[in-house]
């Protein structure tokens, strides 16, 4: 299974598989995907969750204001449905 993630506003889509995160599908897919720590330490992945869930491994990594605010760490993050994100960096 898979879900179609899509970030806003460059407008690339591009397929995650259920065990993958989303940085690592985007890196997959060729998407210049700004990252660095991969431990959800730097933040430079983090997108804004417009639409769809997602979930992570414990320890669960978002402070209660990064779910109010609606932050996806995407080094961390896997979909359990599909997703729009906002990421102002990303390009087409």
């Amino acid at each position: 299974m898979s879900y179609l993630v899509t970030i806003t506003p460059a407008q690339l889509s591009f397929a995650v598989q259920q065990d993958e995160t989303i940085l690592a599908a985007a890196l997959r897919n060729g998407i210049d995907f700004p990252h660095r720590c991969r431990q959800g330490v730097c933040t430079s992945c983090v997108c804004k969750l417009k639409s769809g869930e997602v979930r992570y491994n414990e320890p669960q990594p978002l402070t209660e204001l990064d779910k109010q605010q609606q932050f996806t760490y995407c080094c961390l993050a896997y979909p359990k449905t599909d997703l729009v994100l906002h990421h102002p960096f990303i390009r087409g």
